[in-house]
């Protein structure tokens, strides 16, 4: 049975696995990711730590191909920007196969986790309908995938949620420059700020610095915090329904950090979604937490290269 690399690759940590047919992983690793210079060593240190692991290895067990999840857009072999990297324009695809002689599969991150997470999630090594999914986490992420096929766009773009318009009398600015994306409300930090505002502006000098410690006041029944987990939620309903809207799926995923909320967010976010969905979907999908955990992206990237070798 033929092994691959599934690689996720971040700004804190590169994370390899090692990972067969199946989606078995059979072996997993991480090694720092050196960021200096504008990560100019990140490729060599990757190909450098793949070498030693496979001059251990031997017939099948010797990864075949590789898929890396990247934390930026794809176009081909090239990651278009990498902020948390320092890349722009980076031919890391090109770079990878030259030097290790296999194919290479590189995908957005937020891709490769719902691909992992369709692939042996829910319903492990069925891959058919369509699938969307959301990663509530720093910021907010997302993918849409179609009969096992995570869709990139023309520009490497597709399945960007997190960057939806919301409607607010707020400004809150992004990182990718607009103003009033999702992210900015709908992410862990943008929870946390919605809770600290809406305290603030009933006196209270108590701040919150995670969105752990919102929903633990939301599970004790502290108004406030329900409010603020509330507006959260009809944020990200109202740009779940839009997607859901287009793309019919049979099912919704949920992961990042927010989602180990439970249902604290999952059920007041199943019955505003619900609210906002075209009746012709209504009712007609599933909506769940992810499962995979920090696995997802790895697994995703993995089954990304098989793709590629199943041509």
């Amino acid at each position: 049975m033929k092994r691959v690399f599934g690689i996720d690759l971040g700004g804190t940590t590169v994370k390899f696995s090692i990972v067969d047919e199946a989606g078995q992983i059979h072996d997993q690793w991480a090694i720092p990711t050196d960021v200096s210079d504008n990560g100019i060593n990140i490729a060599s240190d990757m190909v450098e730590n793949m070498r030693e692991k496979m001059a251990g290895l031997t017939g099948e067990d010797v990864p075949v191909a590789i898929g890396v999840g990247v934390p930026g857009p794809i176009v081909g072999d090239v990651v278009e920007r990498a902020v948390n990297l320092g890349w722009t324009n980076m031919p890391l695809g090109r770079v990878l196969k030259t030097e290790l002689n296999m194919p290479v599969a590189l995908l957005n991150d937020a891709n490769a986790a719902a691909l992992g997470e369709v692939w042996m999630g829910g319903d492990p090594g069925n891959t058919e309908g369509n699938t969307v999914f959301v990663t509530l986490g720093t910021g907010v992420g997302g993918g849409v995938v179609m009969d096992g096929h995570v869709i990139n766009g023309d520009h490497g773009s597709a399945g960007e949620i997190g960057h939806s318009p919301v409607q607010s009398d707020e400004r809150r600015p992004c990182g990718c420059g607009k103003t009033n994306c999702l992210e900015c409300f709908a992410s862990a930090a943008g929870f946390v700020k919605t809770a600290n505002e809406l305290y603030a502006r009933a006196g209270s000098a108590h701040t919150f610095t995670s969105g752990k410690e919102v929903f633990e006041e939301v599970a004790a029944g502290e108004p406030i915090a329900i409010e603020a987990r509330d507006v959260t939620v009809e944020y990200l309903a109202q740009a779940l329904a839009h997607v859901v809207n287009v793309v019919d799926p049979h099912e919704v995923i949920v992961g990042g950090g927010l989602a180990y909320a439970g249902d604290l967010l999952m059920g007041p976010l199943a019955d505003r979604l619900r609210d906002y969905v075209f009746p012709g979907v209504r009712d007609r999908y599933v909506l769940r937490r992810a499962v995979l955990g920090n696995d997802a992206g790895a697994l995703g990237a993995a089954y990304q290269a098989f793709q590629l070798l199943a041509g």
